[in-house]
């Protein structure tokens, strides 16, 4: 007995096992899979006080190929539109989200995101700001003129007025102390 597991069609003859058109989900899916293309797309937000709504502009959403799947502050999104373009997303969120009572809405130029708060509040931002713990980049990395001479000191260029020396505060105390 010769079948696929997937899709569940049995048969005794070997060449009609071969010959047996593949299906759209398993492993014998004889569709060629077509090259995809990661893209960028333009995103926006708004907010009430008990809803967030994510608007993914991409034109033509496959829902049948996209998904966004939620935490309580994390949601991952994998749209797939116009064939073979796809974005992706991981969002950490500022706040906390009820799950159960989120939705998506795809139509024809956009894919909407509601996401329900947990709490009534405003949100300051859409993301939650990476932990300070973790070192940025740019402090990571040293300027060339560093590590050739890490003895030499660079200082910043200034336009202020205000200055400061202690020739100028000996003068001052010369000129109080004669009148």
């Amino acid at each position: 007995m010769k079948y696929w597991s997937c899709c569940g069609i049995k048969t005794t003859d070997f060449s009609a096992f071969l010959e047996q058109e593949g299906c759209s989900t398993g492993k014998h899916s004889w569709l060629k899979k077509e090259d995809t293309k990661l893209v960028s797309c333009r995103q926006d937000w708004h907010q009430t006080s008990s809803q967030v709504v994510v608007t993914i502009y991409a034109k033509s959403p496959l829902p049948a190929l996209s998904s966004v799947t939620a935490s309580r502050t994390v949601i991952d999104v994998h749209i797939m539109f116009e064939g073979d373009k796809v974005f992706q997303a991981k969002l950490d969120l500022w706040g906390v989200i009820d799950v159960q009572k989120s939705f998506v809405n795809m139509v024809p130029t956009k894919v909407e995101i509601t996401l329900q708060k947990a709490s009534p509040m405003t949100w300051a931002k859409l993301e939650h700001l990476q932990s300070s713990s973790q070192p940025r980049q740019d402090q990571t990395k040293k300027d060339p003129v560093d590590a050739e001479d890490p003895e030499r000191v660079q200082w910043e260029e200034s336009d202020d007025s205000l200055s400061w020396s202690e020739e100028a505060d000996e003068e001052r105390e010369e000129g109080a102390v004669s009148k």
